[in-house]
């Protein structure tokens, strides 16, 4: 088939933390560009801290690798996201799902939630918030995995981010709040400047402790000249 020329490129900073006196994160990312002109950025965020955490998260995410590395169709991923987390689960073992797809041909960006954090999208001092009402991967027979798009302007940048992050805030009862402020406040383009805000933030809710494992992935998507 055809390649269409893309018309958006995608540029993405991640910043991790493992948990104060914790070994290894429960956390797991990945990133990658499908063969269709997507882009893929996907956390998932293993229940409690350490290795089985690690175990959990890890399980969620080498299984989207495997199927999404060769393109996405929204129906038949949500259906093996679905059955894989079924096979997996068990009461000790569950992780969380956030995944957005960009389309780089389009501005599309889709997202697939399960159990996770919201997602922000800053455009200018406007950030909207993306989130999903569900439970974490594994905990339910049947999972509910909630799938939302919409059109992204060039200069956009998506926020992604775990647990940790969000929840380092014990301020405000509505923990996406203050994160969403910060945004909306932050004047800079720079991702990488913006990333370092987030994460420097979340360490100092905590008094300079990380409380919980922390990821924190943003991307900015702009028109190819």
């Amino acid at each position: 088939s055809e390649k269409r020329e893309e018309k958006y490129k995608l540029t993405k900073v991640i910043l991790t933390k493992t948990k104060n006196k914790s070994e290894i994160s429960g956390d797991n990312h990945f990133t990658t560009k499908l063969e269709d002109g997507k882009y893929m950025l996907a956390i998932s965020d293993g229940m409690g801290s350490g290795a089985q955490a690690n175990k959990s998260s890890k399980t969620v995410i080498s299984m989207l690798k495997k199927m999404l590395t060769n393109g996405f169709d929204k129906e038949v991923s949500i259906g093996l996201i679905n059955s894989a987390i079924n096979i997996n689960s068990n009461e000790e073992t569950y992780a969380t799902i956030d995944l957005s797809i960009i389309d780089l041909n389009n501005g599309n960006i889709e997202f697939i939630k399960n159990g996770a954090c919201p997602t922000f999208i800053k455009s200018k001092n406007k950030v909207e918030v993306v989130k999903a009402i569900s439970f974490p991967a594994g905990v339910l027979d049947k999972i509910d995995l909630v799938v939302y798009d919409k059109d992204l302007k060039s200069e956009d940048i998506v926020i992604m981010c775990s647990d940790g992050i969000l929840e380092s805030n014990t301020e405000y009862e509505n923990k996406e709040i203050w994160l969403k402020n910060l945004l909306e406040n932050v004047e800079s383009k720079d991702i990488e400047k913006i990333a370092n805000i987030i994460m420097q933030e979340a360490i100092d809710n905590g008094l300079g402790i990380a409380k919980d494992d922390m990821t924190v992935m943003v991307a900015k998507i702009e028109k190819v000249k």
